[in-house]
């Protein structure tokens, strides 16, 4: 069963730490080279520029129904049908004794 990304709240979502390292490298490196570390500003900036276009345009920010939830939800409803056809063919079995003789 797949884990829901929805329940990695707040900074606990790896796109923070991400973020974290990014920034951490930049300074990083402004601290070695103004020139180099404003280099790398710049394409950490277009790096999250593009992301927000994404984000805002196809990903969770558009505010349409994501596509994994209604999986996972149909994933989860079809395992609770394997459930119950397992338990029903378990008592039809145990209450049909004479049948499989």
């Amino acid at each position: 069963m797949p884990v829901a990304s929805e329940r990695l709240v707040g900074w606990l979502s790896p796109k923070w730490l991400v973020g974290g390292v990014a920034v951490a490298a930049c300074a990083l490196l402004a601290s070695y080279d103004v020139r180099l570390g404003m280099a790398a500003g710049t394409l950490l900036g277009v790096a999250v520029l593009m992301w927000l276009y994404v984000a805002l345009r196809y990903g969770s920010m558009s505010g349409t129904p994501s596509v994994r939830t209604a999986l996972v939800e149909r994933s989860r409803q079809q395992a609770a049908n394997r459930v119950l056809a397992a338990r029903a063919s378990g008592a039809q079995a145990g209450a049909d004794p004479a049948e499989g003789a």
